[in-house]
């Protein structure tokens, strides 16, 4: 992992032009150190099952930052078969930082949760039993979420009732930003906002996240003096 704007790249995301997910890793990618000079820059991926692509298929490259930040950069495909991708990083074009990005650092959970009520065009939708979500990750700006049980819209608004710490609940509206889907279109969760959240909520998702820090510093820690 390297320094992109002061912050370490924790993960990346390589979309086609459709927006489809062709591969998404935390390990086992080496980003390119020369991104702001003029001589070529290659994303690596190394892994199994990754799809086979024609070299100069246009791509869409998502880089995640330890601060939160996701960075887009045009790209191409140089190379891809199943055990290995490598991304050419198109140059001469302006980066950018997606207004998606979350407010404060955002971490990586598993939570579950549950949609009461959802608000699609101007029809308020509500369901018998509550639809069961689960929580992938989380900060003050809003939430990715999954469900097995409901196919979310982009624009949906969604009372989502999600536990934290000790028994808190956090009750609010989110609204669906992105719909993410894989290869095959299936998808694969959602990117919601939070709709507005009063200041005691924020304190809660606050603390939450810095409970959920030491634990995971607790555990790299401990992984490193193995």
């Amino acid at each position: 992992m390297l320094l992109l704007f002061g912050y370490k790249i924790v993960k990346v995301e390589v979309l086609d032009q459709r927006g489809s997910l062709l591969a998404s890793t935390e390990k086992n990618f080496v980003f390119p150190r020369n991104i702001d000079s003029d001589e070529e820059s290659i994303l690596i991926i190394k892994g199994k099952d990754l799809p086979d692509l024609e070299r100069g298929i246009k791509v869409t490259v998502i880089a995640y930052s330890k601060a939160g930040d996701r960075i887009r950069y045009p790209g191409e495909i140089s190379m891809a078969h199943s055990r290995q991708m490598n991304v050419s990083i198109l140059k001469n074009r302006d980066t950018q930082v997606l207004e998606e990005r979350r407010r404060y650092f955002k971490i990586k959970v598993s939570l579950s949760g549950r949609v009461l009520f959802l608000v699609r065009d101007d029809d308020t939708l509500r369901f018998e039993e509550p639809v069961a979500i689960d929580i992938q990750d989380i900060n003050v700006g809003g939430i990715f979420m999954s469900s097995s049980g409901f196919e979310f819209l982009k624009d949906d608004c969604a009372c989502v009732d999600i536990e934290l710490n000790d028994g808190y609940r956090l009750n609010t509206m989110a609204r669906v930003l992105r719909v993410q889907t894989g290869q095959d279109n299936q998808v694969i969760g959602y990117g919601c906002a939070f709709e507005s959240l009063t200041a005691a909520q924020e304190d809660a998702i606050g603390k939450y996240i810095n409970r959920e820090q030491l634990l995971l510093r607790a555990r790299q820690s401990g992984e490193e003096e193995a």
